[in-house]
């Protein structure tokens, strides 16, 4: 009887789920991955866009991307001069006199200064016209060459809210 009851034991031991083993002491762990950190300048994308629509252009190696209402002078346009790579950046502001300043374009993920430039002679504007070498040039075409909802432009303090729409990467995408 008690071979038979060694052998049940046995028997059940061994079809018994194994006792859990304890971990490893400090096993390394693969490190989260990491989200960039949020913009702090987002907040200014939670204003209402500007009122109009983008219109696209492209013709002798020159392409364009302008925001404005139809019939009306453009808010806010950039355009590709494809054979020399330059890139230029127009915002309607005034700011007088005519004087360097910063284009500042703001999206969730990043924001961006430029060097720029007022002009106030006709339509008053601040012009940002990067080379194709600028240092500026990649990162901002990165920036805004890939969809987001919207984005804003700061010059001195005043900011505009655009929707953002594909033909601004057709424009940037021209000029890598």
């Amino acid at each position: 009887m008690r071979t038979y009851l060694a052998a049940f034991a046995l028997v059940l031991t061994a079809c018994s789920p194994p006792a859990p083993q304890a971990p490893p002491a400090s096993a390394p762990q693969a490190p989260a991955a990491q989200q960039p950190p949020p913009n702090p300048d987002v907040a200014v994308l939670s204003a209402a866009p500007a009122e109009g629509q983008w219109f696209s252009r492209a013709d002798e190696g020159v392409f364009a991307a302008g925001f404005g209402v139809p019939q009306s002078e453009y808010q806010f346009a950039i355009s590709c001069s494809a054979p020399s790579g330059v890139l230029t950046l127009m915002s309607a502001h005034e700011l007088a006199p005519d004087q360097p300043t910063t284009l500042r374009l703001i999206t969730a993920v990043q924001s961006i200064e430029l060097p720029a430039r007022s002009f106030n002679e006709g339509l008053p504007n601040v012009t940002a016209e990067l080379a194709d070498n600028a240092p500026h040039k990649a990162p901002l075409i990165s920036m805004l060459g890939a969809p987001t909802d919207r984005f804003a432009v700061e010059v001195a303090g005043e900011t505009h809210v655009y929707p953002w729409h594909d033909s601004i990467a057709a424009t940037l995408t021209a000029c890598r």
